[in-house]
């Protein structure tokens, strides 16, 4: 079936043309783009409203079978999603996991962005769209929290963000690195269901999405509805909140990007810190300056070392071993050094050896 015969009417325009504007920002209508689809209500109204938004011909919908459900639920899931984007004159392609993931987020969350990541460089896509909604938002933020996030974590998933997983090889490699497009991000699941009914579509259901065994499922089905009782926007307000904390995030990474750029000099595998500059700074800004500095030097640093170099720091003669290197203090200077020795060995083995107050 080709052509686009669902109907197009006022609910449905008010739904697609803020996604029609965001991706005509960011793609040309004409180049390909690979839409993340398994069936379910969201990612349906990001395949149709999609589609609707670019030249026909130039969107694929790639259909991803995590196995975790019986193999001829998930053929109708795809078949489903084969039927919708030909009536829509798009491509469609299909891909499955090598083994059952059941009970496994996380390695269902690989598996299933390294298959897309494959169909993007097939399709030679530079962005992949996903169906994330507002409500998705909300419950990343409070999974992120609850795992204990900082700012950056705190704001959850953006409108547009690099690829989140590296491939089987450890990264996303030369010839393709999509951005992943979240066009639906400030939509709710309500609207997503009143978009569907306006286009007289019922999508698949996966009841998996019920099972108290995932993580999210617990946030979704128990932990927002009891913050419902509180307030009933929390939904909207947390998705603020991840805005907000992003834009904050955004500010203190400049502010540190200018201040490396101030107090800090880099020779080789070293980067040397100005010890009374970076004891001026903020706190949350000082935490930044030491990170884009190891990293500049070679070092990735996490929280934990990263707190004690700040710590190390206000001691003269101060000595760390690190898991990529070292950094030791002397009267005016922070010294972060890189060794490749180190590299890949154990993390948050740090120790202040010979601090002389």
């Amino acid at each position: 079936m080709k052509g686009d015969k669902l109907p197009r009417n006022r609910r449905t325009g008010a739904f697609e043309r803020p996604i029609a504007t965001f991706l005509a920002a960011r793609v040309d209508p004409h180049e390909p783009l690979v839409v993340a689809c398994s069936g379910g209500p969201d990612s349906v109204a990001a395949l149709v409203a999609t589609s609707r938004a670019r030249a026909p011909g130039h969107t694929v919908a790639a259909c991803f079978d995590h196995r975790i459900r019986p193999s001829e639920v998930g053929v109708a899931d795809a078949a489903f999603v084969a039927d919708l984007a030909a009536s829509l004159g798009a491509a469609f392609v299909v891909g499955a996991a090598t083994q059952p993931l059941v009970g496994d987020e996380h390695g269902a969350r690989l598996a299933r962005y390294r298959w897309l990541l494959s169909a993007c460089r097939e399709a030679g896509a530079r962005f992949l769209v996903t169906g994330h909604t507002e409500d998705d938002q909300a419950e990343t933020v409070l999974l992120h929290l609850a795992r204990g996030a900082g700012l950056r974590g705190a704001a959850a998933m953006a409108a547009v963000s690099p690829w989140p997983v590296d491939d089987e090889a450890g990264g996303v490699g030369a010839e393709v690195a999509p951005n992943v497009l979240r066009p639906l991000l400030d939509r709710s699941r309500t609207d997503v269901v009143a978009y569907l009914d306006a286009l007289g579509l019922t999508a698949q259901q996966d009841e998996t999405n019920e099972a108290r065994a995932y993580a999210r499922n617990r946030v979704r089905h128990d932990v927002l509805p009891a913050l419902e009782v509180v307030n009933p926007r929390v939904r909207r307000h947390l998705a603020e909140f991840a805005s907000r904390a992003r834009e904050a995030d955004d500010a203190l990474e400049r502010w540190a990007g200018e201040a490396v750029g101030a107090l800090v000099a880099f020779e080789g595998g070293q980067a040397s810190l100005d010890r009374r500059r970076l004891g001026e700074l903020p706190p949350a800004v000082a935490r930044r300056v030491v990170r884009l500095a190891a990293a500049r030097a070679g070092i990735a640093l996490d929280a934990v070392q990263t707190a004690a170099i700040l710590e190390a720091a206000r001691r003269r003669g101060a000595h760390l071993d690190l898991a990529g290197g070292s950094a030791r203090t002397n009267g005016s200077t922070l010294f972060v050094s890189a060794d490749p020795r180190k590299s890949g060995s154990r993390r948050g083995g740090e120790r202040i050896v010979r601090p002389d107050g």
